[in-house]
């Protein structure tokens, strides 16, 4: 079990090797993982599909919450001060399992089996 994707989506961690850490900090990704070392953004902009998925998240959480409090007619300004309230505390998660879900979901359709020899410290335009 220690090894399952749905786990390590959960814990965070790495979608090759599903053990190492994906954040260094609240919000800071590493650029590589710490145990296996694959480069986690490919490609500059890497990270773009995951604002979609934070999307996703966003309405997921935001629609119930709006429908619930509009149902119990709650005033407007209770109703935009709850909402914020519920974005600013949700953001970070929503942010952090975007890029998870992300990368786990590219490992998925494009699997990386190695690393290339510019991630590992050779410059693939030098002449050897």
């Amino acid at each position: 079990m220690a090894n399952s994707r749905l786990l390590a989506i959960a814990r965070q961690r790495c979608p090759k090797c599903l053990e190492g850490k994906i954040f260094r900090s609240f919000l800071g990704t590493h650029t590589h993982c710490p145990l296996c070392g694959i480069r986690y953004a490919r490609e500059s902009g890497y990270y773009l599909n995951a604002m979609f998925i934070a999307y996703v998240l966003g309405f997921l959480l935001i629609a119930p919450t709006a429908f619930y409090l509009y149902v119990k007619a709650v005033p407007v300004n209770l109703f935009f001060g709850i909402m914020a309230a519920v974005l600013l505390v949700c953001w970070p998660l929503i942010f952090r399992y975007s890029r998870v879900l992300w990368l786990h979901l590219d490992q998925l359709l494009d699997p990386r089996l190695s690393e290339e020899p510019s991630v590992q410290g050779k410059n693939p335009l030098s002449r050897h």
